[in-house]
């Protein structure tokens, strides 16, 4: 019975070189990858093979697309993210991997075994530079219906939840954030706690992103969001299930991406707790003679934390 084998891997780019390694197994020259471990998310995958073949730990730009081939299992998709260098951690050889190489972009044509592969670095030339701006949910919190405190505002976390919490912080660290903005209701707050600490940071509380708070005031959210995506700092934004319609609707429109372009499997705002979608956004000087930048989404993603089915 055929399987599909998926995998992930990086497109990893710094001062105008790309990283590639040689496997000797293969005796091939391609980019870092590797197959998902258990049920680990597709992004975590490409961040732990380019750490682990490489010694890189890279931060995520924009995914790239998905490389589709025939293996003795079955078929193989391998998901490509373009990336940069959050860390150089030390390589150190194995037999997966025996070398890595920093080759000038302009030469890795003639390095690379595989021609497909060319073409995902190709996609990774073209876009501009990016900074992410990250529009999640809240993780699994405690249901209504079993809550005995008296004010939903300190609906904290289900042990679920707190789960979904350590896969967020990873994924956090991995496209880069830097800024975090959430809702003031509890269960937004310790979603975003353990990467917080990590970052040794703040969170921005703004109450017209929380249920009640966009309730009393709905038309406070639109320049609260734009106020974040005009902001170029790689951002998150925590939010609830009842506000994200309008939050996308803002992100989308600021962004110019009309409703007719925007894929019904990224830009859904039926989040399950605790997923996400990363808009990358690329920022240009209005005109020479100006301060004032405007800000284009040039991709987007959608990624769904397991955690939410129920025993």
């Amino acid at each position: 019975m055929s399987v599909t084998v998926s995998a992930a891997g990086t497109i990893l780019i710094r001062n105008n070189e790309v990283l590639l390694v040689h496997r000797p197994r293969y005796d091939d020259w391609s980019f870092p990858k590797g197959k998902v471990d258990g049920g680990e998310l597709l992004p975590l995958t490409a961040i732990r093979e380019c750490d682990e073949e490489t010694g890189f730990l890279p931060v995520l730009g924009p995914h790239l697309g998905i490389d589709r081939y025939r293996v003795p299992e079955g078929d193989k998709e391998v998901h490509y993210w373009r990336a940069s260098v959050r860390e150089d951690l030390g390589f150190a050889p194995d037999e997966e991997v025996d070398k890595v190489a920093w080759i000038p972009v302009d030469q890795v044509a003639a390095h690379l075994t595989y021609e497909q592969d060319l073409e995902f670095l190709e996609r990774a030339m073209a876009l501009p530079p990016t900074s992410p701006l990250i529009i999640l949910r809240h993780a699994k919190a405690v249901k209504r219906s079993d809550f005995t405190g008296k004010d939903d505002n300190a609906r904290p976390l289900s042990g679920r939840g707190r789960r979904q919490s350590k896969i967020i912080t990873e994924l956090l660290e991995g496209f880069g954030i830097e800024q975090v903005i959430s809702s003031p209701m509890q269960r937004c707050q310790e979603t975003v706690k353990k990467f917080l600490k990590q970052l040794s940071a703040t969170a921005t509380l703004v109450n017209v992103i929380s249920e009640w708070g966009y309730e009393e005031r709905p038309e406070d959210l639109e320049p609260a969001v734009e106020l974040a995506m005009f902001d170029p700092a790689p951002t998150v934004l925590c939010s609830h299930r009842p506000v994200l319609d309008a939050i996308l609707e803002t992100v989308a429109k600021a962004g110019g991406v009309p409703k007719s372009e925007r894929q019904h499997g990224i830009w859904s705002t039926k989040l399950t707790p605790g997923s996400f979608i990363v808009v990358h956004r690329a920022f240009v000087l209005a005109d020479s003679d100006s301060d004032e930048t405007s800000v284009t989404i040039v991709a987007a993603e959608h990624h769904v934390v397991p955690g939410n089915q129920e025993a």
